[in-house]
């Protein structure tokens, strides 16, 4: 897993399974919100696209959406933890730093989008073909546009489900078992709670693509905001 060591500060943003689509307006309202009123810092926690990998395609599809950021990266840190639908996309992004995960080590505060260290092994199965570099140059080479497009369009019609997860306490405990931080934050699953597991702290975000919120980081504390 590739890391990136980061100082978090007070006033941090962090937003997580965004989803976002093609006229997604209510996200390009919160991006040019962010553009007017840069915070000091802006995880983003993966997921942030429905579909976002480096194809013209979906560079083109997703380009309002990225222009803001990057304008965004001009006058804020940002920080773009990969997700399970967006990656590979270093050379989409300017000024923006790109991760697996990110680590304050003096806070001792881990941050991912939180697939990676699923432990399901289907799952690692299913993420070993997806996120192989070379499966993706292959696609990109050596098929045809139109399938590729084609393809595309079906996956960004598939919609987002919104649940609960039954027992996800018990899940949670096994899959955090061997990261030795105080405190981790993820997205991914889309269930907004708070636990407290023997000495560490777990924050599993809620959606922004199901409720509309984001966090703001204050005194070691992440403060959920409704967006408006």
């Amino acid at each position: 897993m590739k890391i990136k060591n980061v100082d978090l500060q007070d006033g941090a943003i962090i937003v997580a399974d965004v989803h976002y689509k093609k006229g997604d307006e209510e996200f390009l309202a919160f991006l040019k919100k962010l553009d007017k009123n840069p915070p000091p810092q802006l995880f983003l926690l993966g997921d942030i696209f429905h579909l976002l990998l480096p194809f013209k395609f979906l560079k083109d599809y997703n380009k309002e959406a990225i222009d803001l950021i990057n304008k965004i990266a001009k006058k804020s840190e940002i920080y773009y933890a990969i997700g399970n639908h967006d990656f590979w996309i270093d050379d989409i992004f300017n000024g923006v730093s790109i991760a697996e995960a990110f680590v304050d080590e003096k806070k001792s505060i881990f941050l991912t989008h939180g697939d990676l260290n699923e432990k399901d092994f289907f799952y690692k199965i299913y993420l070993s073909i997806i996120r192989n570099k070379i499966f993706v140059k292959f696609l990109n080479i050596f098929t045809f546009n139109f399938i590729n497009n084609w393809l595309f369009k079906k996956i960004l019609e598939k919609k987002i489900k919104c649940f609960k997860i039954s027992d996800f306490k018990t899940k949670i405990f096994k899959k955090i078992a061997d990261i030795n931080y105080k405190m981790i934050i993820e997205g991914h699953y889309h269930q907004n709670v708070l636990y407290n597991i023997k000495s560490k702290i777990y924050v599993n975000l809620g959606a922004f693509k199901c409720e509309k919120c984001y966090y703001i980081f204050i005194d070691n504390h992440l403060k959920e905001i409704k967006y408006e």
